[in-house]
């Protein structure tokens, strides 16, 4: 496992308090139950952390399983973020299925990296009817920053997409294109939408 993943696994961990560490791990899917078993869960956290990395570099956990965790732990966390919502419709004349799941996750990436050379995209639907996407920015020179990135979640069955507030505002403009570009469709202008309300709705 590259060190760059492990320092981001661990990063995560950290962040996870330990009355939901095994919750969120469970979630994650990438350790099994037996894995899971031999760890000491009442020990020092830092002690926990380092047994998690040790079974994360024996099955070579990759930077995509390291974005998954870091995806569900903000799901579980989604209420500490702030989210701006964005309404999409179709254009004039334009046949599009905006409830098509595989299009929009095929054509998202597909655009997002074709836009921006240095970026790392990872997917996660829900159960909720809702694709979770993770988006990490890097420059044309430097790397994706993995401790920097935009969530934006998508619900299925809704013309709703909502995108967390992200410190590098420079891509909030490229994002927003991209979204566009996905699908012929259109944002319209922001409106008020609390995302856990949404959650609840499709629960």
């Amino acid at each position: 496992m590259d060190e760059t993943v492990a320092e981001f696994i661990k990063r995560t961990i950290l962040k996870i308090p330990l009355n939901e560490l095994t919750t969120i791990l469970k979630a994650w899917d990438f350790l099994s139950e037996n894995q899971l078993q031999t760890v000491n869960f009442r020990q020092r956290k830092e002690s926990v952390v380092q047994h998690l990395i040790h079974l994360c570099e024996e099955k070579r956990a990759s930077l995509n399983d390291a974005a998954l965790l870091d995806i569900i732990y903000t799901q579980f966390h989604q209420h500490q973020k702030v989210w701006d919502v964005f309404q999409m419709s179709k254009g004039p004349g334009e046949d599009v299925d905006l409830f098509d799941m595989k299009q929009f996750k095929n054509s998202f990436k597909k655009i997002l990296q074709r836009a921006l050379k240095n970026v790392t995209v990872s997917f996660r639907e829900t159960e909720e009817n809702a694709v979770w996407i993770r988006i990490a920015w890097g420059t044309q020179y430097t790397k994706p920053n993995q401790y920097k990135p935009t969530y934006v979640v998508y619900y299925s069955q809704t013309p709703y997409a909502f995108k967390s507030s992200s410190t590098l505002r420079r891509n909030t403009p490229l994002l927003g294109q991209e979204l566009e570009a996905t699908g012929k469709i259109y944002l319209q202008e922001e409106i008020t939408l609390d995302i856990t309300e949404m959650k609840k709705a499709y629960n």
